[in-house]
């Protein structure tokens, strides 16, 4: 099997934006599809202290909804896992949305991340910061993007998330974003990023890739599909560039 993992980083280098990556480029991607992949964003220093802090440094809770309802279990035995695993996938084999996967909020009601002192302190910094926020506008061609939610993601074996547009709740939600932070991933083990159309076919996919940035305009179908059971570990940090609160995304898209 392949190795998920990285050596332990020699130094504490901050996130920070790789400067080789051509923003107007991106932005004709983005422009003519919706969509954009934006590998090697951030130094590989950075990246790979990223990793480390996501593998090694985060405290992940369960994630899964019960039909409209989010529930989180920062402890959980491992058969009341099973018993939730298995209503799960008799909810997502009836044709309702449904997600089961491991979470650690990162931003929550407009407030930063609370520990100073960890290292996701200062990713949220960046993905906050006036200069980022500028070279998201710039590839999305969204001017009215003003501020970011983030959470950081773990899909473990079996994990998933069945399509959905992500537009039925936040109504200033603009752009999606998924920062995949997985190293060396087997196409076998599952774990992509799909988009479809609205007959349910697949217009693209995108496997997670290390130090990799991907952007979407909301509402779009997409989903995660399931790790395989004999897959790795699958680590992310995922959220949306938001307008202002209860603004009209098309009408901020118009500016």
């Amino acid at each position: 099997m392949s190795d998920t993992s990285l050596s332990m980083p020699t130094d504490d280098a901050a996130p920070e934006l790789n400067p080789l990556v051509n923003p107007a480029e991106l932005a004709e991607t983005f422009k003519r599809t919706g969509r954009v992949q934006i590998p090697h964003v951030f130094k590989d220093a950075s990246a790979r202290r990223l990793h480390y802090a996501l593998e090694h440094e985060t405290p992940w809770s369960l994630y899964v909804n019960d039909d409209q309802k989010r529930r989180e279990f920062e402890t959980i035995s491992p058969f009341f896992q099973q018993e939730m695993a298995l209503a799960a996938w008799d909810r997502a084999r009836s044709g309702k949305f449904q997600f089961f996967y491991h979470c650690h909020r990162l931003t929550a009601n407009g407030k930063t991340y609370p520990n100073p002192d960890h290292y996701l302190f200062k990713l949220v910094a960046l993905l906050s910061a006036p200069h980022f926020l500028d070279f998201i506008r710039e590839v999305t061609g969204t001017d009215a993007i003003e501020w970011t939610s983030s959470d950081a993601t773990l899909y473990k074996p079996l994990d998933f998330l069945t399509m959905h547009t992500d537009g039925s709740h936040a109504k200033d939600r603009l752009v999606a974003y998924a920062l995949n932070m997985t190293p060396n991933w087997c196409p076998d083990w599952g774990g992509a990023l799909q988009f479809y159309d609205r007959s349910g076919r697949i217009e693209e996919s995108y496997l997670p890739a290390f130090n990799t940035l991907n952007l979407f305009r909301v509402p779009k179908f997409h989903s995660v599909t399931q790790v395989a059971v004999f897959g790795g570990q699958r680590y992310s940090v995922s959220g949306w560039f938001h307008g202002k609160p209860n603004s009209n995304p098309a009408e901020l898209r118009k500016k």
